[in-house]
Formats: C-alpha cells, structure tokens, sequence
C-alpha cells in the first residue's frame, strides 16, 4: 500500500462501499488509476472485485447489464454513468493469442493484478487500503515507462494484441518502452495475424491520433510494418533530393506529426508517399524523382485501407487527399475558386494541410517557403467563404427551378448550370439573377 490520493467519483466510490458493506474487497482498477495518477481525467471507471458476477447482479440490481458474465463482468449503472465490475480472476491457458482457454475466479487481488499487460496498468486503489502497486507502476509512471507485468514474452503471447497497445500508449503518453518488453514486442510481432483486423484498425487509429505519434512510429517501426508491410520499403530510403531532408519512412512520421489529430489527414499522412520507393528515378545528375507516386500511393492505400477495413467514408476522404496531395495549386483568386468548386471547402482545407504538413516533413528551406503560398491560400478562401463570392452551385444566383421555368429540361439544366458557373468564376457574368436569367433566356432561343 502506498499513501497516494486518488479522487474517486460518486459512482465508483458507491459501488465500493456497497460491495464493502456486503463483506467483499473491491478497487478502482487499472486505466482509471493510471490515468488519475497522471492528473488525466479518466474516460472510464473500472473496479475489480471478489464478490462473485452473481452477487454482484444481486447486489445491484434492477442497475445491472450483464455485460460479460462468463468472463466475470458485469455493467452497473449509477445516475447515467456505467461502471463496468469484474470479479478477481486469473486467465487459464490462451491457445490463440488473444482469447484465454478458461477464466477462474479467485479472490485473491495478486493473482487478478499480475495477469494484467503492462505495470502502469496493474494498479488499484480504494479509499479504504490506498494504492495497491504490486509491479513498480507508479514508479514506471514517474520516469515514463512502459514495462510489461512479469515475463514480457508471456504477457505478448497470452494477448497479441497488446503489442500494439503498447505502440498506442506511447504515442498518447510519450512514454519509452523497456528493452525487454520492446524486446518482446518485437519478436512475438507476427502473433498480430491472431487478432481481428477491426481491433487492429481501432488500435493503429487511436496511435495515429496520439499526441507522441513520432515517437511511437519511430520507437517501433517493426511493429508498424507488420500491419502495413508495404511501409517498409520506406524504412531508410534515401530520397536523393534537394527538397527533401530525410529518407521516405522519417519524412512520413514528421509528416503523420504535422498535421492536426484528424482521422482522415493523418491517415492520409502516413499512406501519402507509400509508393514512393516503386516510383523512384535517379537522373543524370544524381537528383531522385518520384514521378507518378500519388497515383501509385493512392493505388496502394486503397488495397491497404480496405484490408483494414477502413470504414467506406473515412476511406474515400483520405484517399481522395493522397491523390491530390502533391498538385500544383496556384494563388489567383479565379484559380483558387476553381479548387473550391472541384474539391469543396472542407476538402480543399484539408488539402492545404497536407501540403503544408508534406513541406514540414521535407524539412528544407525550399520545402518550408513553399507554406507562405499556402497560407496565402488559405486567406483568400476564407475571404472568398466570408465574403459570399460565388465558386459553387449553391452560391450561384439561379438554380434548377429558375431553368425549369425557362423550358430547361433534364440533363440540359446541370450542363447549363455548370457552363453558367464557369462564366461566373471567370468573370464573364456576375452573380446576379437578373443578368442570369437574361443569359440564360439569350441561350435558350439561341442568340
């Protein structure tokens, strides 16, 4: 026991002092004690008990979901919140990796703690007996460490799916992986193929969305690679260019680091260059070119994030700013609106943000002038958007219904809606209805 001061909410502390009452030990468990340790507020609040799942339901109901009864789980609601209550136990045999054979109840709290991944995560606490630190948690929280409970090649081969977890945690704590557990890590890597592709999604995601993304990508890029093996050919591959500072795999990361915690910019991020390797030519003077790689990149991150099983929207989003993540895009104002109407606002937003994050991880004077342009880019957007200037059909003076009126009949009224757009962005015709339909009127009796 250690005198450490964790503020337990309402809830949890109900659930405690219930299952106290009734002759039972029970703690706040795991995640939530990390979390609180590490002055977070917890996302959930998990307490592990000795009571039985049967006693716990008739403790606590009508309040209770039964959640996982099988494996000792039970949800138990309290004013909104859920608070999902395991009994102590210790997982039999795994014969997949990832499921145990048998769960055993037992009540002791040692034997529920050290089956646990990884020491920051084996921790519990209750008002009652303080922190219960079995495995060096707290000091592994103080000096930023992940280590894995007991044996690190057990604790991978019991649940494969921890290796990426642990990739996860560094990149949302910044944390450094002991070398036995990155050492286990990465030799029991393969066991990943044991592990369902929608958990390897949500892990990999919730990595890529970390604050300490860098980090993790670069710490354990083996492991990275085992999911995506196509990544690594980029893995110390010069670029042989004036533009370019570091090889295929460390400008990806910085990359992937540059742009904002959106899902679809730092997918695109990481699957942007992918190709790169495949497309490389060296000239005559030594210059490396990379000439068709968004094409070939999007071909590829197409059959990646449908391995993935990437949800189908998120996909196209990201798959749509690969392609176009390495055009020309020029700063006339005309010009500027005919992106707009092409990609849309937000798109075309996003689309400045991966150029922008592309020059940063090029990392040269070259690349990083190339950002003036695009934030003059951006101002002008956002001039033309506040401003209410015409660049779509929605902001156009006259719709479907006004070319109806004027005798224009099916595909007709798109194409005329169109050409009438053109005009207006390249100034031929102002935005206003009048003049248009007075046009519209000249073109339909053909003058």
């Amino acid at each position: 026991m250690q005198s450490v001061k964790i503020n337990i909410p309402l809830g949890a502390k109900l659930i405690i002092e219930k299952l106290n009452k009734a002759g039972y030990k029970a703690y706040a468990v795991g995640g939530c004690v990390r979390d609180s340790l590490l002055m977070k507020k917890p996302e959930d609040w998990d307490i592990t008990t000795s009571a039985s799942p049967e006693k716990v339901v008739e403790l606590f109901s009508p309040n209770v979901i039964l959640t996982g009864l099988k494996h000792g789980t039970v949800t138990v609601r309290h004013d909104g919140k859920s608070y999902e209550v395991t009994t102590f136990r210790s997982d039999g045999k795994y014969n997949d990796s990832r499921h145990p054979e048998k769960v055993e109840f037992v009540s002791c709290l040692e034997e529920d703690l050290k089956r646990r991944d990884f020491t920051v995560n084996a921790m519990a606490y209750s008002e009652e007996s303080g922190l219960i630190d079995l495995y060096g948690g707290l000091a592994d929280l103080k000096n930023g460490v992940l280590r894995a409970v007991g044996e690190p090649m057990e604790r991978f081969e019991e649940d494969a799916l921890r290796i990426l977890r642990g990739v996860r945690f560094v990149s949302s704590t910044g944390f450094s992986i002991e070398e036995n557990t990155l050492n286990a890590m990465k030799k029991r890597k393969d066991l990943l193929k044991n592990v369902s592709v929608e958990r390897i999604f949500v892990e990999l995601e919730k990595t890529l969305l970390g604050e300490f993304v860098d980090k993790a990508l670069l710490d354990a890029p083996e492991i990275i690679f085992t999911i995506i093996p196509e990544m690594e050919k980029c893995y110390g591959f010069l670029q042989h260019s004036k533009w370019h500072l570091h090889d295929v795999y460390t400008h990806t990361v910085i990359a992937v680091k540059s742009v904002r915690a959106d899902r679809a910019l730092r997918w695109c991020m990481l699957l942007h260059d992918i190709a790169k390797p495949d497309k490389f030519f060296l000239d005559d003077k030594g210059e490396g070119h990379f000439y068709g790689h968004p094409e070939q990149s999007f071909e590829m991150a197409k059959v990646i994030l449908k391995r993935l099983k990437t949800p189908t929207k998120l996909s196209e989003e990201v798959l749509i700013l690969i392609k176009n993540h390495d055009v020309y895009l020029p700063t006339e104002s005309k010009k500027i609106k005919r992106n707009l109407r092409k990609f849309g606002e937000e798109i075309f937003l996003k689309l400045l943000e991966v150029k922008f994050a592309d020059n940063q991880g090029q990392g040269t004077q070259l690349a990083l002038a190339e950002n003036k342009k695009l934030t003059q880019i951006k101002e002008i957007i956002e001039n033309v958007v506040k401003s209410g200037e015409c660049y779509n059909l929605k902001t156009l003076a006259v719709n479907g219904e006004d070319l109806i009126s004027l005798g224009y009949k099916g595909k007709e009224i798109g194409k005329v809606l169109d050409d009438l757009l053109d005009d207006v962005i390249n100034g031929n015709l102002p935005n206003e209805k009048q003049r248009l339909l007075k046009s519209l009127k000249k073109r339909k009796i053909g003058l």
